[in-house]
């Protein structure tokens, strides 16, 4: 199947992608911090329930220390300002490259893209050093135009703010951008952008229902673009469990771009996420 972003002649000018999940694979060890968290206290937190009350949820935490309260049993249960700091420590264990691993297909899709003549973005809501971090670890700063993170913001996702000032970093119509996202929750910021939207879902978010997005893919080694200023095509393989491996990356200098002034008021504001969200 072939299918064209909207817009002139149906061609995308550019590509926006989310970090986590998307490029990094920070999903997989945050439900382990979680897990580890729930363990610590007696129960267990099924893989299903995490990724449908927490991943890429801005509320996600504090839905998870309720719902360990309510499993708790007689005598007084911990604040969220407790188990905050304790999922906080967890991080510091779970969230390094030993887990925190590049996805399958991510370095082919942005050279392909790059080579079809697509300007590139990262819109993310995580904090700023998060975003930098891994993009540096990775070496993938060097694909990208601009970076628009949580600390770029008012709104995080489910609103599109990110989305739209990483277009307008681009230069580009977000009718003519395609948004690359793992979560429902990026999948709707996207969509409220107006771009068209492919997921690629995790291992552990995999049995969500994805079908809010254009297109679902496997991994990004199945995105295709077929030349330059060319339509993206996209496959329908089946949906393998993605094999992870660590690249021997050394760092590289990745400076941050200067993202220009929205051309969209700033006015409400959303909670402090964590230092990975949608």
């Amino acid at each position: 199947m072939r299918a064209t972003a909207p817009g002139a002649a149906g061609r995308p000018e550019a590509v926006i992608f989310d970090l986590d999940g998307t490029l990094v694979d920070s999903v997989r060890p945050d439900h382990l911090a979680c897990a580890a968290l729930f363990e610590e206290h007696g129960h267990r937190l099924p893989r299903g329930l995490w990724a449908r009350e927490v991943c890429g949820r801005p509320d996600g935490y504090p839905r998870l220390f309720a719902r360990m309260r309510d499993l708790g049993g007689g005598g007084p249960q911990p604040d969220d300002t407790l188990l905050r700091a304790r999922l906080e420590a967890l991080w510091e264990r779970y969230m390094t490259p030993e887990h925190v691993r590049l996805l399958p297909g991510v370095p082919g899709a942005l050279e392909r893209a790059r080579a079809a003549g697509l300007r590139l973005a990262v819109a993310s809501s995580s904090d700023g050093d998060w975003v930098r971090r891994w993009l540096r670890h990775y070496r993938l700063g060097r694909h990208f135009d601009a970076v628009v993170t949580g600390d770029d913001v008012v709104r995080r996702k489910p609103d599109p703010e990110a989305y739209l000032r990483a277009a307008a970093a681009l230069a580009a119509a977000p009718g003519r951008c395609l948004a690359v996202e793992d979560s429902l929750t990026g999948i709707e910021a996207a969509r409220a952008a107006g771009m068209t939207v492919v997921a690629v879902p995790t291992a552990l978010t995999r049995s969500l229902d994805h079908g809010r997005a254009d297109h679902v893919l496997p991994d990004l080694s199945a995105l295709e673009f077929t030349g330059p200023a060319s339509s993206p095509a996209f496959p329908r393989p089946e949906f393998p469990r993605p094999e992870f491996s660590r690249p021997a990356f050394p760092p590289e200098t990745f400076p941050p771009p200067v993202i220009p002034p929205p051309a969209f008021p700033r006015s409400a504001s959303s909670s402090s996420p964590s230092p990975l969200s949608a």
